[in-house]
């Protein structure tokens, strides 16, 4: 009992255990699996809107390109200094600044011609930065973002200059460019709103920063994962922060953004996780102890009365019935064992009684033994006799009488080869021929692929003491009777055919129905009928005997028989 109950007190810890782990597992499994997904959303959003944004300035670049006033600087027909450049200098200053007032992310823009001689600028302070990044050859449909190389302590240092072509629409002719300031801090602030971040990346595809941010609680440097440079999109964890990196497409330039972001689990609903597993381990405590209490009382009580039982009925006890009551389970089971208990006794009293009916069968057997044997002995001493007096022809008749009766004893067993069965039919027949004389003549014709065919033993000698009594010698009159055996090699049948030209049967009585029938087989020793029920015995429905008998045209009778091959050549 103290076994049963420290198993299931194992058990239900180590389920205890498992739970916990498995628990424990899934909840860090979803909760990183929701923060996983948060990030990657989040991240995604926020690169939408900055590609938005770049689009937006993008667009603003195109209509200053193609204002119609602003493309007379492109025709190169306004002299310098002249009333009409003035004016039209005047009209490119409105228009600048009206179009970096639609957006704040836009610090300054330049309106340059590639022979320098069209230079306008919205703040002359940053002209010149702009002025450098002219250089960089544009066609028509390019669009540049090139990083501001100032000091990492100036305000201004998360700046980046957009440019766009200048495109005379006559002559479809790159004459010039569009340059803009962009503030990267008040467009990633505007992004990403008040979302905490510890690291806020942008690259370029060959690597270089163009943007960098950390939180100012993240103290010293952070080693960043190992990613995969093949793979632009990946998610990765690292100690308590996730990692997420993406590629966005920005008009004329890709660049890819990385985050990190602290990984935040609630407290008080891990708190909770871990009082309710408590009260599931105390619960499941009580359980097993309640259970090892039910159990011993419902099944061990019983099952040691039961065993206590079966060990007096191995003593040969059967009257050590069931009769405690418990549940139902095992009042079933007790009635089943009484059941058992009671059909044993009367399969032991039946047992008795066959042995007793045996023996008695054994010695009736033994009796009825000593008749054939004793006739068999003195038809041995008559022979002797019949010898020593020098009468052969008695002496014959003995030995072929002996012959027949060794064979009617089985001594050699229930079968014998066709070469054997005939020679104790020629044995019968030199026994009838004392009595019959030249009255009946016997022919035999046997395939010799029969000789060694195996029959059940005196099968046909009934056929040809059937053919004497019932077929020749009603008629007074000379008869022949013919033993034809041979094989259907393809279907592998033994046939056995026994032919007379006696008085033959009436029809009706044919299958041995009638009592005249019955009463003349009888008197022949052996029925027509014992030999169908004999070979359906050895062989089965497929084989069978077939009696073909016309009135005063004679009998005859055909064996079928599957061919069985003595091993004895």
């Amino acid at each position: 009992m103290l076994r049963i109950l420290v198993y299931i007190m194992v058990t239900c810890c180590l389920f205890v255990a498992g739970t916990v782990m498995l628990y424990s597992y899934y909840f860090s499994t979803n909760q990183r699996t929701e923060m996983s997904s948060q990030v990657s959303l989040l991240h995604e959003q926020t690169l939408q809107r900055l590609k938005q944004t770049f689009n937006q300035i993008d667009g603003m670049a195109r209509n200053v390109g193609n204002d119609n006033v602003l493309q007379r600087m492109t025709e190169g027909a306004i002299a310098r200094d002249s009333v009409e450049e003035r004016a039209l200098r005047e009209y490119a200053d409105q228009v600048i600044k009206q179009q970096t007032s639609q957006l704040p992310y836009i610090t300054d823009m330049c309106l340059t011609l590639n022979d320098n001689r069209f230079i306008l600028c919205t703040n002359s302070d940053a002209a010149s930065p702009m002025l450098e990044s002219q250089r960089l050859p544009l066609q028509k449909q390019d669009r540049m973002i090139v990083k501001r190389d100032m000091e990492e302590d100036s305000a201004s240092s998360s700046q980046v200059i957009f440019m766009a072509p200048l495109v005379d629409r006559k002559s479809n002719v790159v004459k010039g460019s569009i340059q803009m300031m962009v503030a990267m801090d008040a467009i990633m602030k505007d992004v990403y709103g008040k979302w905490p971040l510890l690291r806020n990346e942008l690259m370029d595809s060959e690597g270089t920063v163009i943007y960098g941010r950390k939180a100012s609680s993240q103290k010293g440097d952070v080693k960043e994962p190992e990613w995969k440079t093949a793979e632009a999109s990946q998610l990765l964890w690292k100690d308590d922060s996730i990692w997420s990196q993406l590629k966005v497409e920005l008009p004329g330039t890709v660049w890819i953004s990385r985050i990190e972001a602290q990984q935040s689990v609630n407290k008080a609903q891990g708190l909770a996780v871990r009082q309710t597993l408590l009260f599931v381990v105390l619960m499941l405590l009580i359980a097993a102890v309640l259970s090892a209490f039910l159990f011993r009382y419902y099944f061990t009580r019983p099952m040691q009365q039961l065993r206590a039982l079966m060990k007096r009925a191995e003593l040969g006890d059967f009257k050590a019935y069931w009769v405690r009551r418990s549940s139902r389970e095992w009042s079933e089971l007790g009635e089943s064992y009484n059941q058992m208990l009671n059909r044993l006794e009367e399969l032991i009293k039946q047992v008795k009684r066959e042995e007793s009916l045996k023996k008695e069968a054994e010695m009736e057997a033994l009796q009825y033994q000593l008749n054939p044997h004793f006739l068999y002995n003195t038809l041995n001493t008559i022979k002797w006799v019949a010898k020593m007096h020098r009468t052969p022809q008695i002496a014959e008749v003995v030995t072929s009488l002996v012959r027949l009766l060794q064979a009617s004893l089985g001594k050699k067993g229930d079968f014998i080869t066709i070469r054997e069965e005939v020679g104790l039919i020629h044995d019968y027949m030199e026994i009838q021929s004392f009595r019959y004389g030249e009255q009946v003549r016997l022919q035999c014709e046997v395939d010799p692929m029969a000789n060694n065919c195996l029959v059940p033993r005196m099968i046909l000698q009934p056929l040809i003491e059937n053919a004497i009594i019932h077929g020749i010698e009603p008629g007074k009159q000379e008869g022949l009777i013919r033993i034809r055996i041979w094989l259907d090699v393809p279907r592998d049948i033994l046939y056995c055919q026994v032919e007379d030209d006696g008085v033959g049967m009436d029809p009706r009585s044919q299958d041995g129905d009638s009592s005249t029938t019955a009463m003349r087989e009888r008197m022949s020793g052996i029925g027509l009928r014992h030999i169908r029920e004999k070979i359906k015995l050895y062989y089965g429905d497929g084989y069978s005997m077939h009696i073909n008998s016309k009135p005063k045209q004679g009998t005859t009778i055909r064996l079928t028989m599957p061919v069985h091959q003595s091993e004895v050549g």
